[in-house]
């Protein structure tokens, strides 16, 4: 986390935000949706690790900087990933919810992200999202499973996202950002502040998604 300032003067405090989760989820979609507003149908897997940044405005007025750090999720660079997360702010564990085996492999980015963060406890002082992408797509996960995921672990919250028909992408980054103050203000993240209030336990869906042929 550092500050910078705007036009005004004002700061303006930037946070670093990176995707984990299997290739192919859309991980670089949600944060191309997020950045430029587009989709593009057809996309190259990440290789290695994308950065971006875009500055956002909260609902009390308060602007912040996401700086986003696109990761690949092929095996042989899962073990470069340490370095990025051992510096974030925040993480997005991203599955699709047409591919089950990108859900069941929550659990083992889960614990790669653990192995590189022995000092960190994310489920009382590290914002942690589930999202489920693809929403638009057949459903192959049962709500139960998400939900009971999301419990064991503590995710903070839980959101449906689709980037190709952008639904939930504001919604999620807006939503981590208010975490992000909440949790370390203007403070360095080295002082460890606890959440003032328990991880959300309402699950949020898209609710008007259908599947697409």
């Amino acid at each position: 986390m550092s500050k910078e300032k705007d036009k005004s003067g004002k700061d303006i405090v930037e946070f670093k935000l990176i995707t984990l989760g299997d290739s192919g989820v859309g991980k670089t979609s949600i944060l191309r949706r997020f950045v430029s507003g587009k989709f593009e149908l057809k996309m190259i897997s990440t290789i290695g690790f994308g950065t971006s940044t875009k500055d956002l405005t909260l609902k009390n007025g308060t602007k912040i900087r996401l700086k986003l750090v696109d990761t690949a999720g092929q095996e042989n660079y899962q073990a470069l990933a340490g370095t990025y997360i051992k510096n974030a702010d925040a993480v997005f564990f991203v599955f699709s919810h047409d591919n089950k085996e990108s859900f069941n492999n929550i659990k083992k980015w889960l614990k790669n992200f653990k192995d590189d963060n022995h000092t960190v406890d994310y489920n009382k002082n590290f914002p942690a999202y589930l999202v489920g992408n693809k929403c638009d797509l057949e459903h192959l996960i049962d709500e139960e499973e998400i939900e009971e995921l999301k419990t064991e672990n503590n995710f903070y919250g839980y959101i449906d996202t689709s980037a190709k028909d952008n639904i939930g992408i504001n919604q999620v980054f807006e939503e981590i950002g208010e975490m992000l103050i909440k949790i370390y203000g203007n403070r360095k993240k080295e002082q460890k502040v606890k959440l003032a209030s328990q991880p959300k336990k309402q699950k949020k869906s898209c609710g008007l998604c259908e599947p697409t042929i």
